[in-house]
């Protein structure tokens, strides 16, 4: 079965086109960007001329590269401000990054490491920190074993069985 010509050269032609708006459809109107890069003279692009077509393709690899770029810049700026409240919290952040993936690991703080997580959950992780850290910090192990064990000992005192006593009543007679 012979292919078209007429189809590989189209392809190959606005190649670059479809390309650039491939997982972006939802974005970018086709016709309408024809049309305005056209001046309103059609909505098909075989028939916009190679400036046009040029010029329209330029506009918008550059428009999703600065998209891509403040993302990333915004991605970076979150994850310092996670570092900083993790610091906050007494954790060292100088090259102990083990330290800081166990901490973040911890299903109560991310369950993620730093470099997995999206703009949006090293938002919510800093806001959770935030609160961390206005009611006092993350208390020390020696503290919170202490804790555990005053309360296993009042647990056990509560539960044990009473204890009986036998006296040796006296009765007067």
């Amino acid at each position: 079965m012979a292919q078209s010509n007429n189809k590989g050269k189209t392809h190959g032609r606005f190649g670059r086109f479809f390309g650039l708006i491939k997982g972006r459809e939802k974005y970018i109107d086709k016709d309408e960007m024809v049309l305005q890069f056209t001046n309103g003279r059609t909505t098909h692009l075989h028939e916009m001329k190679k400036a046009e077509f040029e010029e329209m393709c330029d506009c918008i690899q550059e428009r999703f590269s600065q998209d891509r770029q403040s993302y990333k810049e915004k991605v970076r700026k979150a994850r310092c401000a996670v570092l900083l409240s993790v610091a906050r919290l007494g954790i060292s952040t100088v090259d102990n990054w083990d330290e800081v993936n166990a901490f973040l690991l911890s299903p109560k703080i991310a369950g993620k490491l730093l470099y997995e997580m999206e703009l949006e959950e090293l938002k919510n992780l800093k806001r959770k920190l935030e609160a961390i850290i206005r009611k006092g910090g993350l208390k020390s192990l020696k503290e919170e074993d202490k804790e555990v064990k005053a309360q296993e000992e009042l647990t056990r005192i509560i539960t044990a069985a009473p204890v009986k006593t036998t006296t040796n009543r006296k009765y007067i007679s």
